[in-house]
């Protein structure tokens, strides 16, 4: 049975419509508690905190408070939270192509993500009024890839499964929607978007 041509199109945000690099900030950040960035960027971000703060669970202030104590940056609390989120960097040329998908489609946004970088980036870019709806992780109460969190864009978007395509980064959080019935696209960093949408049978004109 021929599958169902794409309708609807989800894409994750990391990696995907912007770079994660660390920055000036957060190198600097590191270098002032005396821990090398590599591990200083391990205790934030692969603490299962951070999980629990990307469904929600604490408060942008519970949860910087929480970590510059654990840092020994209980004086620097708003330095860590700009550092935090200095981890942005765009790509210009993926945008574009959204830009031009959404002339043609509607698009939405599916990402495991929190408040305070929610809040950095829809005052650093421009592109957000091109997705409708946003499914972050920290608003819905589940991260990729819990099923919910890809119930809920379905049921938001007015979309089907089997029409909806989903773009992410990380394959493990595609395997969850291909079970659905979803159409998924790994899109690794490097790799170009538009040629890879066309074995979907999507062309931008």
């Amino acid at each position: 049975m021929a599958s169902l041509p794409v309708t609807h199109i989800f894409f994750d945000l990391g990696n995907v419509l912007v770079e994660l690099k660390s920055g000036a900030k957060l190198q600097a950040l590191a270098m002032r508690s005396g821990h090398a960035l590599e591990a200083f960027c391990e205790r934030i971000w692969s603490h299962e905190r951070a999980h629990h703060y990307e469904r929600g669970q604490y408060s942008c202030k519970e949860y910087f408070t929480h970590l510059a104590r654990e840092l020994n940056l209980s004086h620097a609390v708003q330095d860590l939270r700009e550092a935090f989120c200095d981890i942005f960097r765009p790509l210009p040329l993926r945008v574009a192509v959204a830009q031009a998908l959404a002339k043609q489609y509607p698009l939405a946004l599916i990402s495991n993500t929190c408040a305070a970088h929610i809040e950095h980036l829809e005052a650093h870019y421009d592109f957000f009024p091109l997705f409708r709806p946003h499914i972050y992780s920290h608003e819905v109460g589940f991260r990729k890839p819990h099923p919910r969190i890809y119930e809920i864009a379905l049921e938001q978007a007015g979309a089907k499964h089997e029409q909806s395509l989903f773009i992410d980064d990380l394959a493990e959080n595609l395997t969850t929607p291909s079970k659905m019935g979803w159409h998924t696209l790994h899109l690794p960093p490097g790799t170009e978007l538009e040629p890879a949408l066309r074995q979907f049978g999507i062309e931008i004109s």
